[in-house]
This record gives structure tokens, sequence and C-alpha cells, in this order.
């Protein structure tokens, strides 16, 4: 009987140094993280480009009889697909440059594409800052290439996020 009293105390006593156990909830409605907003896009543009025949929150789309230029936002992430929007063509099949320009990742590059009207050139910048693609391309007829040479390098130069 004293060895049952004994045991009935240790038992007592050891079961007060138990664990407690901590319950955790997740809430079922997750938030979804949130992308910061698109940067202001900066460039100059040729001295005979118009205003843009096509104008949305993010895609503004000049024409002229020698040229189009597009430049646009898109969501960042998946850069093969940005470039074949872009150019119709894989980065397999092009050179694309990759620098830095002010904190943010650019990727230069350059195509050529037969049409029903001729030749076209293509040239495109995309800056990426992690969050979205910022992209300026233009195309043009590849018969016009002399007359324009200056002014192009001038606007790819100019192509920046405010």
């Amino acid at each position: 009987m004293k060895k049952i009293f004994i045991l009935l105390i240790l038992s007592a006593l050891l079961s007060g140094c138990a664990a407690e156990e901590t319950l955790e909830t997740v809430a079922d409605d997750l938030v979804q993280p949130v992308m910061a907003q698109p940067a202001e896009i900066t460039v100059r543009l040729p001295d005979n480009a118009v205003a843009p025949v096509l104008e949305s929150d993010s895609e503004q789309v000049y024409l002229s009889e020698d040229y189009e230029i597009i430049i646009e936002t898109v969501s960042g992430g998946d850069l093969s697909a940005t470039i074949q929007k872009l150019s119709g063509y894989t980065p397999d099949n092009l050179t694309v440059m990759e620098t830095e320009q002010d904190g943010a990742k650019r990727y230069d590059f350059v195509w050529a594409s037969a049409g029903e009207n001729g030749d076209r050139l293509g040239r495109a910048v995309i800056l990426d800052d992690g969050n979205y693609h910022y992209c300026l391309s233009v195309l043009r007829d590849a018969d016009t290439t002399e007359n324009s040479q200056i002014v192009w390098r001038d606007v790819f130069d100019s192509f920046q996020l405010a």
C-alpha cells in the first residue's frame, strides 16, 4: 500500500512537468504579396514621331511611314517570353547583350524579318527591375537604314526609368 501511495504521488508530480501543447491557427484567406508599382519610362523620340496611334496604361504605339515604335511595360519574370513577344524569335536564335543600367538589368537585341512589303529590321531593349519588363522596340523597313542611324542611337540611349 505504501508503494502504491508513493507511485501515486510521483505520478502526480510528474504529470505537472508535461509540456503544454501550443496550437496555431492558419487563416483560410492567404494574403498575396503586392507587386511594386511600375516605374515611369522616359525616352526621347525622333523629331518626326507623331502622337501615339494606340495608347493604353501599359503600351504606346507610334507609327510613321518608315518605322513603328512600341513602348510597353509587362510583368517581369519570364524574359524569354518577353523577348519572343517583341521579336518573334526565342533568345536562343538571337544575340542578347546583357548590361546594367541604374540598378536594372538591360537587354539589347536586334533581328531581321521578311514581310510582304519587304525586309524589316527590328531592335529592342528591355529594362528588368525584378518586377516588370520595360520594353522599347522599333521595327523599320530595311531600305531606310541610311536615313535614320543617328536618330535610333539617340532614342535607345535615352531609354531609362524615371
